[in-house]
């Protein structure tokens, strides 16, 4: 198992061709498709459009992903999709010729763990302006989620991962790669509030099977804007469950007036749900300021690394450029004026009938 973070996204991407991923989808899974390749941080992904115009996702796995990592992510949506009451929408894992739920691939001698999943439809909720109703739907969603996945385990939750919150504070050494000293200055003392609040409190609180990673490019909306599905569990993995609350909380972005006004929404829907405990709410504020700080920091370093012309860079960066403005709101709301509010939101949700 490869232990460093960093080595997966240091690590290139697979490089096939849309050629190869229509003779993969042929050979390995009787599929006659066109394939287009999608943009993807660490691994390679195409869409695949069929004869009859039924679409699918084929994911390869980036060489240096542990295997198991790959098999979990699989296994968890087999388990999500076994309970087909629970309304929530997430990509169906599609058996190969011979049954397998995933195959190997090899390519300039290197071995890739690749499977195909459903394309679910829906928007990016990138694509819209976020309004406090769908806030406080997908904090719904990810509770009604985090209950299907809490009685999940797997041989590989512990994947490593760079988006880890438990390892944030290996993040110190991609300081050098910020340019700005006030920047890299916020984002140290970032670090330094997690280290000291937030961190120390991690074994007192529920940990499980979390998604990881509810970016609005992760999350679809449906006709009229309501949440309809979660896709891309390439983050999942087994942590403090108030960390899937924070790292969608941060996405939730008001640059201009309450900068809370959105995540209050989402931590309303979410404790309706799946009610977090008073530990669980006293660290939120420092998690959703650890995960900003973890994308600009993955950011810069990511630009020292691959350049300018890298696809993932360029998307990331255009969707990923409110991450310090937001963080700089936030860390003007202390933490003792930050939990006061949380926690009035949570109790107001208690108080409804």
């Amino acid at each position: 198992m490869n232990n460093d973070p960093f080595s997966v996204i240091e690590s290139p991407p697979p490089q096939f061709t849309p050629a190869e991923a229509v003779r993969i989808c042929r050979e390995f899974y009787g599929m006659i498709v066109d394939a287009a390749a999608l943009v993807s941080e660490r691994d390679q992904n195409f869409c695949l459009r069929g004869e009859r115009g039924q679409t699918h996702i084929l994911k390869i796995a980036n060489a240096l992903e542990d295997p198991l990592a790959t098999e979990f992510q699989i296994c968890a949506l087999q388990h999500i999709a076994a309970q087909a009451a629970s309304g929530i929408a997430v990509p169906e894992v599609m058996p190969a010729l011979d049954g397998a739920s995933q195959v190997i691939l090899d390519k300039a001698g290197a071995s890739h763990v690749a499977r195909v999943v459903s394309w679910l439809p829906g928007a990016p909720l990138d694509e819209s302006e976020l309004a406090p109703a769908t806030c406080k739907e997908l904090g719904g969603w990810l509770a009604r989620l985090d209950r299907m996945l809490a009685g999940f385990s797997h041989a590989g939750e512990n994947q490593v991962l760079l988006w880890d919150m438990k390892r944030a504070l290996e993040l110190r050494r991609l300081l050098p790669h910020v340019g700005e000293p006030a920047t890299r200055t916020l984002l140290s003392d970032t670090l330094d509030d997690f280290e000291s609040r937030a961190l120390p409190a991690f074994d007192s609180l529920r940990w499980q099977v979390i998604h990881n990673d509810a970016n609005p490019d992760n999350v679809l909306a449906g006709p009229g804007g309501r949440i309809a599905g979660i896709i891309d569990f390439g983050d999942m993995l087994r942590s403090p469950l108030v960390v899937e609350v924070a790292v969608a909380a941060a996405y939730l972005r008001v640059l201009e007036g309450n900068p809370l006004a959105l995540i209050t929404e989402l931590l309303a829907g979410y404790h309706a749900v799946n009610p977090l405990t008073r530990g669980e709410v006293d660290v939120l504020h420092e998690l959703i300021k650890t995960r900003l700080a973890t994308t600009v920091l993955i950011l810069a370093w990511r630009a020292s690394i691959r350049g300018a012309q890298d696809a993932y860079l360029k998307a990331a960066a255009a969707a990923e450029g409110s991450a310090l403005s937001f963080l700089e709101r936030l860390a003007e709301i202390p933490s003792t004026n930050a939990r006061p509010i949380y926690s009035q939101v949570c109790a107001s949700v208690e108080r409804r009938p």
